[in-house]
């Protein structure tokens, strides 16, 4: 019962992992096709510095989730590597409890940002007028996805399980 919530979760964060990856083919063509443009017209793209940042910003949100099941993000392991493995086992879920507690007072709050802006039709303040609560809603969505990831690793953690995939030295703390 637990693994496939656990699968589940793994997708969720591939999937957005993925579109990170489009948002970052995406910023790269934006980039190019602005350079391009002066260059060559020496016109500037109207809505390629709004969309850039949208897309730089989406891109880093998105990929939170994957880059936690991947142990992608930084870390300090001085303090772990000299604990036993059941003190290390311990401390992983404590510090990863806490981490939770930010993520969702985060995801709360930036939930409740987006339906704000969904009610009032806040639009950006480019020439575009994008309504904000698109790209502000796909924000929220790499946050729940990272909340997500902490809870699927809290669970990992309890049972004893991997939590990082491609780490050979990732190993159940049992094990080590």
């Amino acid at each position: 019962m637990i693994q496939p919530f656990l699968a589940a979760i793994d997708g969720l964060c591939r999937l957005c992992a993925y579109g990170a990856a489009v948002l970052v083919v995406l910023l790269a063509i934006l980039g190019l096709s602005e350079i391009v443009s002066r260059a060559l017209f020496n016109y500037s793209i109207p809505f390629a510095l709004e969309y850039g940042t949208y897309f730089l910003g989406l891109a880093m949100f998105m990929g939170l989730g994957w880059a936690l099941r991947e142990g992608a993000h930084i870390r300090l392991s001085l303090v772990p590597e000299r604990l036993s493995p059941a003190h290390r086992r311990m401390l992983e879920f404590v510090i990863t409890a806490v981490g939770l507690a930010i993520s969702l007072y985060a995801s709360f709050a930036i939930v409740m940002m987006v339906i704000g802006t969904a009610k009032l039709g806040t639009v950006s303040f480019y020439p575009s007028r994008t309504p904000l609560v698109y790209p502000q809603a796909l924000f929220a969505l790499g946050l729940v996805t990272l909340s997500l990831a902490l809870v699927a690793r809290l669970v990992r953690i309890w049972l004893g399980e991997a939590t990082e995939t491609g780490d050979a030295n990732d190993r159940p703390a049992e094990h080590v």
